[in-house]
This record gives C-alpha cells, structure tokens and sequence, in this order.
C-alpha cells in the first residue's frame, strides 16, 4: 500500500480498523452529552462569576442613583422655600438648572433599572436555558 490503494482494495486488517473507527463513531455520540454537560457547566460556571460581578456593581449603582434621587429631591424642596422667601433673578435661574439637572438624574435613574431589568431577564434565561438549549441540542444529534 503506498497511498494510491483504492480503499476497496486495502488490507483485511485496514477495513477492521475503518470497523474499529465506525464503533468509535457510534460510541461518541453517547460521550457527546457528557462532554456537552460539562462544557455547559464550565461556560455557566465563567459566566455566572461574571454575571454576579455585574449584578453587585448594578446594585451599588441602583443604590447610589436612588440616595442621588433623594438628595436632589431635598434640594429642590429646600430651593421652593428659598424661591418663596427671596424670589430674585439669580436664584430663578439656580432653580431652573436644579430642575434641569432632577430631571435628567430622573432620566438616568429609568434607565439603569431598565438596563438591571434586562441583565436578570438575560441571568434568568441563561440559567435556566442553558439545560434546555443542551437537551434540544441532544435529540437534535440523536435523530441524527
């Protein structure tokens, strides 16, 4: 055999190991779920580190938006008074940036829990869909 062998041509010994390779190959499919449940284990395991990390620091951020939110609240109402005791000029235009800057913390405040809102519904469907992406991955590769 220099390579050129037709393969109906080979040896009684290559087509037992093409039989050894097809017994392999029959054999990988059953390994493959596992070698898939440990892959998926690893990437949730990675990611899952991740995803707390960004949770702790999305909480601290929620936390400080709201203690923001209140202080800013507390100037405005302490701005009401002055404007009602002393309403001049300068404090008109003080009032109205403090306005302008409640509103966009406000502003700030809806998109953050927008964007924690969307990493739970991301941590929810990672955690749970990684088990059943796998299963339907695995009877795709059975029918097969």
């Amino acid at each position: 055999m220099d390579g050129s062998d037709p393969p109906a041509a080979a040896s009684p010994s290559a087509a037992a190991a093409a039989g050894d390779d097809d017994d392999e190959r029959a054999a990988a499919p059953a390994a493959q779920p596992e070698r898939c449940e440990a892959l998926a284990g690893a990437i949730a395991g990675v990611l899952g580190g991740a995803l707390q990390e960004h949770e702790a620091c999305a909480a601290a951020t929620a936390r400080s938006q709201g203690e923001l939110a209140a202080a800013v609240d507390r100037l405005n109402g302490e701005l009401d008074k002055l404007l009602e005791n002393a309403p001049s000029p300068v404090i008109m235009q003080q009032a109205t940036r403090i306005c302008s800057i409640r509103k966009r913390v406000l502003a700030l405040n809806m998109l953050l829990r927008s964007i924690q809102r969307r990493i739970d519904n991301i941590d929810r469907i990672v955690s749970t869909g990684v088990t059943s992406d796998h299963s339907s991955h695995v009877q795709l590769h059975r029918q097969n």
